[in-house]
């Protein structure tokens, strides 16, 4: 698994009513006086053969209890990725628990969210869809809302404030503009950074903790790098585009660029073209070539030189709390952080839920009751502590008591993680990520990366070259 990369008994009550009354129909006729036993002995015969045909019923209604399928990609062997099979529990527990009012059929699919997406796909083609998956962040509502094959989910997030309490920040992040949202998410992306506290004071250098704003962090930089620390590892991809979105809200005019993400007509914008440059002369340039690597999903160093104590921030999700277990840099000495904006004091996380739970609009109505209750299972306040706790990741419930948590957890990365969460959950400002914004244009951005570090491409030669890149690809 890549370090980047994740009850109700009205319910049931109202099922069982509904089974009742459609049972009613088949109930077998009662007897005439002409036919009726005249014997004590007959009469008892009746009343075994009744009682006979009673239990053929309730059996007959128990085999007809509503069935949902939810396909979910967590098919993994606990040895291979504990979280996974925390989830099929957790999963389970839900199938358990509601056993005498729906058939909840849980299938792990083995080609993973890509593979369900595409299964997807080619189902929407013909006119069919999942009765409910989990999608892990692939976004299938474009495509599946323009075939009206899938659910609004707001209607029953704005009747119920615990569930949209549960979903967070989904709830603004999958909005449409016709305002209805197909999916919320157990699981988000957050995103912070780490810091290693011995190597700040070593070099004298006020910590992230204590940071104001984006002038602090240029100041620490300087001071790391006169005292021969290397502050930060980076590649062409993932933490540069972190620390990307992370400037880009550092203030009202750069924040409403950004938000424009995916409609943007040009990047020919002085808050843009402000973020590039801090990307070349406050970050590229602080490194040498050994610590900027090419990018891609298996370039990890800026991992490894973090945890082996050889740089001293890491720009990287709340999930790499386990990077600190017996890491060569200690445990004892890895700090999480938020980013500071240009407001004084005031703090940003990049927060991205995305595609997750999708439901199909074709089920009849007990069916699509089952798959609301099961998302509001997933994203009670009970099930993010667990998520959380059990070092899985993040939910985005801002029900989560994060103190209460954290003195409920008993290892050193289960406390590291309850705290970066709590950080994130709670900063001043939340956006989604560099990819979610801008989506095909982060390909475009990230090729820039290498220029920028050394000096063979401008601010304005980019800017002038992802223009080009969006009036080729209108």
């Amino acid at each position: 698994m890549k370090f980047r990369k994740v009850l109700s008994v009205t319910l049931a009550a109202v099922m069982a009513a509904a089974l009742v009354l459609t049972g009613c129909g088949s109930k077998p006729a009662e007897g005439t006086a002409d036919n009726q036993a005249s014997s004590e002995g007959d009469k008892d015969q009746n009343a075994e053969a009744e009682q006979a045909d009673k239990g053929e019923q309730e059996d007959k209604s128990n085999g007809e209890l509503p069935t949902i399928t939810f396909t979910h990609g967590y098919y993994h062997d606990e040895s291979e990725w504990a979280a996974a099979g925390e989830m099929r529990k957790i999963y389970q527990e839900f199938a358990d628990a509601h056993k005498d009012a729906f058939n909840f059929v849980i299938v792990a699919d083995e080609s993973g969210a890509e593979g369900i997406y595409n299964t997807a796909l080619n189902d929407i083609s013909a006119g069919e869809f999942y009765d409910i998956a989990d999608f892990g962040g692939w976004d299938i509502v474009p495509v599946a809302a323009n075939a009206d094959i899938i659910l609004d989910l707001k209607p029953y997030l704005d009747e119920d404030a615990a569930f949209k309490a549960g979903v967070g920040v989904c709830y603004d992040q999958n909005l449409t503009q016709d305002g209805k949202i197909y999916s919320v998410r157990e699981q988000i992306e957050g995103v912070g950074f780490w810091y290693n506290q011995t190597l700040f004071d070593k070099a004298g250098a006020a910590a992230p903790d204590q940071w104001q704003t984006w002038e602090d962090f240029d100041t620490a930089v300087e001071k790391l790098t006169a005292a021969g620390i290397m502050p930060f590892g980076l590649n062409a991809g993932w933490p540069t585009n972190i620390l990307a979105a992370a400037y880009s809200q550092r203030d009202d005019a750069s924040r409403t660029f950004y938000e424009s993400g995916k409609t943007v007509s040009s990047f020919d914008d002085p808050t843009f073209k402000e973020t590039l440059g801090f990307i070349q002369t406050k970050v590229l340039q602080k490194i040498d070539a050994a610590n900027f690597g090419p990018g891609g999903d298996d370039d990890e160093q800026y991992r490894t030189d973090f945890f082996d104590g050889n740089t001293a921030m890491l720009f990287n999700g709340v999930w790499d709390a386990g990077g600190s277990v017996d890491c060569k840099a200690g445990a004892e000495n890895i700090r999480p952080a938020v980013f500071p904006t240009n407001e004084a004091g005031m703090k940003a996380s990049l927060l991205s839920g995305g595609t997750g739970f999708v439901v199909s609009n074709k089920l009849d109505e007990a069916q699509t009751q089952a798959c609301v209750e099961f998302i509001k299972y997933m994203t009670s306040e009970e099930i993010a502590e667990r998520i959380i706790s059990a070092g899985i990741g993040m939910a985005p419930s801002t029900a989560v008591d994060y103190q209460a948590l954290a003195d409920s957890v008993d290892t050193a990365d289960a406390k590291l993680l309850v705290e970066a969460c709590g950080l994130c959950q709670n900063a001043d400002y939340q956006a989604l990520g560099w990819g979610n914004t801008f989506g095909d244009a982060e390909g475009e951005i990230q090729a820039k990366y290498a220029g920028l570090k050394d000096g063979s491409k401008t601010v304005d030669g980019v800017v002038k070259e992802l223009d080009q890149f969006l009036e080729a690809a209108e």
